[in-house]
């Protein structure tokens, strides 16, 4: 068995030393060839990971280490883009720093692996999460110092199937001209669900989702995202920063039903309509206005208190904590991201549009909210122009436009030259 030329991208973060040191050790003795790019992203640093990946070099010939230099960090979007533009090979394949490869993973991923195909390794994960029918659940370890690496090994290999299903999810692997024509990640999704919006964009601009059963990894679980120790409901600071996330996902929640107008992880509709809503805000309850406006692209309201708060939040606020941002270092490093301006989503002017819902802000509740604004899209999609009522709703319709195919390829900022990693 051999492996096709293979750039295998890593991030890794504070706390996360004795997770890298398992997962090169797996490198070490499951790739069939040491001579694959192994690139490795710091995004922040406290445990001498760099000086400990320097050392590597002797024996993985072909590692490549990116530093981030600043005091902020990139965040996994943006540091995942930023790999992929590094790597060398057409094949390039996303692995977490939490994660330990079984025997060959490489020549499994170069078997499956195609054009125009984005390949998902299977998962082996212990039971934190319960059970699913895209992953094995096996507790082979919560944590690197008590991995059963030995019997993870042979467990893969009593186990190991040649079949194929439709998932997505890392570890992945996919031809870098695939990622490259979408634009790669969009910096808009700051601490999850930037997978999801990748994965619509992959799908509608022709991509195929297999996953393969026969490379297996084994995923310790949310590591990056909420931190070392997170299941751990005796470890206070752990359960303050898996908040936080809690928080953040929510707002990036949001951000996906802005963008597409409802949520999707590998069905994405093939088609997208600009809707405005005029809202009567005859009930006190924001929560209800910023869950219902989410779903809109500009919200006309006559209600100032309303405009000001909405206007004012500051949705950053649980991505900068967790990505270590002060209010000032958000202001200088914020550029690198795609950003919104709020005040657009709000309006106090006369309602304009060409698909337009009237309703009041106490009319929604959530079997009318499930049932209608969710299914907007839908809906205007298979209906024709005209004026149509709904349970409290009017929906207007005075043109449709599918803009679908401007939602594919997204841009990002350009990295000044002084806030560029450094490569070692």
């Amino acid at each position: 068995m051999t492996s096709k030329n293979i750039s295998f991208c890593i991030n890794t973060a504070v706390n996360e030393l004795d997770y890298i040191k398992l997962l090169f050790r797996s490198l070490k003795d499951n790739l069939s060839t040491l001579k694959h790019e192994i690139i490795v992203f710091i995004d922040s640093d406290n445990q001498g990971t760099l000086e400990w990946l320097i050392e590597q070099k002797s024996i993985f010939t072909n590692l490549k280490i990116l530093k981030n230099p600043l005091p902020i960090c990139y965040g996994y979007a943006r540091n995942i883009n930023e790999m992929f533009k590094f790597a060398s090979n057409d094949i390039v394949s996303y692995l977490q720093s939490d994660m330990v490869i079984s025997k060959n993973y490489d020549v499994y991923i170069s078997k499956n692996i195609k054009n125009n195909t984005i390949l998902s390794s299977t998962r082996i994960e212990p039971p934190l999460h319960g059970p699913g029918l895209e992953k094995h659940t096996m507790d082979f370890g919560l944590d690197p110092s008590e991995f059963k690496y030995e019997i993870f090994l042979d467990w893969c290999e009593n186990n190991r199937e040649e079949k194929q299903t439709e998932y997505f999810f890392a570890p992945f692997t996919m031809y870098k001209k695939d990622w490259n024509s979408i634009g790669g990640h969009d910096t808009y999704f700051r601490r999850s669900r930037e997978d999801s919006d990748v994965l619509n964009r992959l799908i509608l601009n022709g991509n195929k989702i297999v996953q393969t059963w026969e490379a297996l990894v084994y995923h310790f679980t949310c590591v990056s995202s909420r931190g070392k120790d997170w299941h751990n409901k005796q470890n206070h600071k752990a359960q303050q920063r898996a908040v936080l996330q809690q928080h953040a996902d929510m707002i990036e929640m949001s951000r996906v039903n802005r963008k597409w107008g409802g949520f999707s992880h590998g069905s994405p509709n093939q088609y997208y309509y600009k809707i405005n809503s005029n809202i009567n805000i005859d009930s006190n309850n924001f929560d209800i206005f910023k869950m219902v406006s989410s779903f809109f692209n500009i919200n006309y309201i006559n209600e100032t208190s309303f405009y000001n708060e909405f206007i004012n939040q500051n949705e950053h606020s649980y991505a900068n904590q967790l990505l270590n941002f002060s209010d000032k270092q958000w202001d200088k490093y914020s550029y690198m991201y795609n950003t919104e301006n709020l005040e657009d989503y709000v309006s106090l002017g006369d309602p304009q549009g060409d698909i337009l819902v009237n309703f009041n802000l106490s009319n929604v509740n959530q079997n009318n909210f499930n049932n209608f604004i969710y299914n907007l899209q839908h809906f205007i999609h298979q209906y024709d122009e005209g004026t149509y009522e709904y349970d409290g709703y009017t929906l207007i319709i005075n043109s449709k436009n599918n803009i679908i195919k401007d939602k594919i390829k997204i841009i990002n900022p350009t990295l000044k030259e002084s806030d560029k990693y450094l490569v070692f």
